[in-house]
């Protein structure tokens, strides 16, 4: 199955469309919900915090201030190399597929005191 499009209609999706709507994505032809498997999300995951540590790493050794801030910028540009490789490599990875339906609620057979367990004798 080719990369982002529905596996129902195999209408080419766009990629902004899937990375900025990931949880509520419709197939604009047949309107059938669809997700981004999980295997694309954790291979983008991966990647950006591959890129992080390489950043946080370079940045930790380029920077060589003792100030007492120091260590803020290694962070700040780990985070933003994270939030920038990971949405990218989903846009050229994600596998859409089906959304399922989320299973009901198991109904127990028996039934549960209208005060809800507590009895008057705690109060």
């Amino acid at each position: 199955m080719a990369v982002l499009t529905c596996p129902y209609s195999l209408t080419k999706i766009p990629a902004v469309t899937v990375v900025t709507r990931s949880y509520d994505l419709v197939c604009p032809s047949c309107g059938k919900p669809l997700e981004i498997s999980r295997i694309s999300r954790n291979i983008a995951a991966i990647f950006g915090l591959i890129a992080g540590a390489a950043v946080w790493f370079v940045a930790t050794d380029a920077s060589g201030s003792h100030h007492a801030l120091g260590w803020v910028f290694p962070v700040v540009y780990a985070i933003l190399a994270y939030g920038i490789v990971a949405p990218v490599v989903l846009m050229l990875t994600a596998d859409l597929s089906l959304k399922s339906e989320p299973h009901a609620a198991e109904i127990h057979a028996h039934a549960e005191p209208a005060s809800g367990g507590h009895t008057s004798g705690h109060h």
